[in-house]
């Protein structure tokens, strides 16, 4: 990749005395500035060579500024693009946008407000370039959605791969929402069952008879309410892969049938004679203790021990801070998908909040955290404001230590004050820019605050009025 140091811009317009004039200020800030006469000229060189940033006029001769933003979004993605135009119209405006325009800067413009546009987009390159680079690392997306570069992260995705060529008894241990299916049927899509059906029970949603029905069906009168008789999931994914989720949450009863169907690879389903013998690969999971629980009586001793084969523990999210951001820039494809919403980026300052936090309902919380942003965003950049208050609150208190003396006490109120004081502060200024649709001049009016005072605290809490 060329160096950051020296980003390279393309102006294309069909005046040379205006390429020539953008070209210099360019050249004045630092950039490494070529122009272009034509839409065509600018394929030809961006075919050529790489750039970050083209600054385009709408009405060209030849290929006009709409027909090469078409060609730029299809073939060169990652470019921003800035509109310069003496031609403007809100309904080009809204078209350039669509067309995936970064910026647009009317004519005639000066020398600061073509400085300012330059450096705004170059902004948003690195901030794109930043995430390519996060989504494009070496273990980044390769199992299957299995997200991480950390090591203990680096260790499962061996592990997955490794246990997924054999038939062993496979049991994940991991907190709730951290990603446990996931990892089962990852194990089950890289087996040679692949082709075959995959079936996830959640243990802890099913007790005493109707989980032993879920798993290995009954005849009909079995049992008070057995009307009919009913096939079970261990038989219906023969040759397959049940995956038993909250494997702790199983009754005693229900543990001594599966010992038997793991020990023989048959089982009796209640109030029949016929024996089943079939061929399922089974995956657990737990996010208790389950040596304790063996200790206490409430697991079978030598279930345990059947299971444990090939344990993958899965770690909490607080403890693979690393991979917080990877996580982040990946839900936020997934939940924009079924919003319909395009966010491209996540500033600095809500990755820091992501990733200072310490996630108690891991994975799953952060989707929803995720979600949350993608409801609330009115822009392509997720901000601090976008984030739940939770994540301010929390952080504040978890990033307190325990004081040992008075002083501390005291240094520690002033803190929890202070930052309690931020955060107020902070929501006042949303609040106030939400009842006055997103106007600052108003929205200061409003609460007579100095336009430039209000500015300042925007700016303090990485507040935007951009919507």
């Amino acid at each position: 990749m060329h160096e950051r140091q020296r980003p390279r811009a393309l102006v294309v317009d069909d005046e040379l005395s205006i390429c020539k004039s953008c070209q210099k200020i360019l050249l004045r800030l630092g950039f490494d500035a070529r122009t272009a006469l034509s839409g065509k000229e600018a394929l030809a060189l961006l075919q050529q060579e790489p750039f970050d940033i083209v600054f385009t006029d709408l009405k060209m001769l030849g290929m006009g500024g709409m027909e090469l933003l078409e060609n730029l979004q299809r073939r060169f993605p990652d470019v921003v693009c800035v509109v310069i135009t003496g031609y403007a119209t809100v309904a080009s405006v809204v078209e350039t946008m669509r067309l995936g325009a970064y910026d647009y800067l009317p004519k005639p413009f000066t020398a600061q407000e073509l400085a300012a546009a330059a450096r705004k987009a170059w902004e948003r390159r690195k901030q794109l370039m930043d995430r390519k680079a996060l989504l494009s690392g070496e273990n980044a997306c390769e199992l299957l959605g299995i997200i991480g570069k950390s090591a203990p992260m680096q260790e499962v995705s061996r592990l997955v791969q490794k246990v997924a060529a054999t038939d062993s008894t496979v049991l994940i241990i991991g907190e709730t929402g951290t990603g446990k299916e996931l990892i089962a049927r990852a194990v089950h899509q890289l087996s040679p069952r692949k082709l075959e059906r995959f079936f996830a029970i959640d243990c802890g949603a099913l007790s005493g008879d109707l989980v032993r029905s879920e798993l290995f069906g009954h005849v009909k009168g079995a049992f008070a309410g057995a009307t009919a008789s009913k096939t079970g999931v261990f038989e219906v994914a023969d040759h397959g892969t049940v995956f038993l989720d909250e494997i702790c949450n199983l009754d005693l009863d229900t543990q001594a049938r599966l010992l038997t169907f793991i020990e023989e690879g048959e089982f009796l389903p209640p109030g029949s004679t016929q024996p089943r013998k079939l061929d399922v690969r089974l995956i657990f999971a737990t996010n208790r203790d389950l040596t304790q629980m063996v200790s206490e009586g409430g697991f079978r001793e030598d279930l345990y021990y059947r299971l444990c084969v090939v344990p993958i523990y899965l770690p909490p999210l607080r403890e693979r801070k690393e991979d917080v951001a990877l996580l982040a820039y990946h839900l936020l494809g997934k939940v924009q998908g079924r919003i319909g919403k395009k966010i491209t980026t996540i500033s600095d300052a809500a990755l820091k909040l992501l990733q200072e936090y310490d996630w108690p309902g891991n994975i799953r919380q952060l989707e929803n955290v995720m979600e949350w942003a993608t409801i609330t965003c009115d822009k392509d950049m997720i901000e601090p404001s976008h984030l739940p208050r939770e994540l301010f609150r929390q952080n504040v208190v978890r990033q307190m230590a325990v004081p040992h003396s008075n002083n501390e006490l005291l240094a520690m109120k002033k803190k929890l004050r202070d930052q309690a004081i931020a955060e107020l502060e902070r929501v006042f200024v949303l609040q106030a820019l939400e009842r006055n649709d997103w106007n600052v001049s108003r929205a200061a009016r409003e609460v007579g605050v100095k336009r430039q005072n209000f500015q300042a605290m925007m700016r303090k809490h990485h507040i935007s009025s951009e919507r």
